[in-house]
């Protein structure tokens, strides 16, 4: 059994290690859940960086992961 952080290497090979970790913490932390759990502001301080930064990394990632998700959904 692997978790979901386990694949984010196979659905996307060339994200960063900050754009991982962004998009781990985002997860973990129910960002993406409905209602969301947390707040950018809040992931950003739980990685010990900008608000603007970690914005970044993580739609950076996300914009890495979707092409190749929405090939698998297809």
């Amino acid at each position: 059994y692997y978790s979901s952080f386990h694949y984010l290497h196979f659905v996307s090979p060339d994200l960063t290690s900050f754009q991982k970790l962004a998009l781990q913490t985002a997860i973990k932390e129910g960002y993406y859940n409905y209602p969301r759990k947390t707040e950018l502001r809040k992931l950003a301080q739980l990685m010990k960086i900008s608000l603007a930064t970690y914005r970044e990394h993580l739609r950076k990632a996300e914009r890495k992961i979707l092409p190749d998700l929405l090939v698998v959904l297809k």
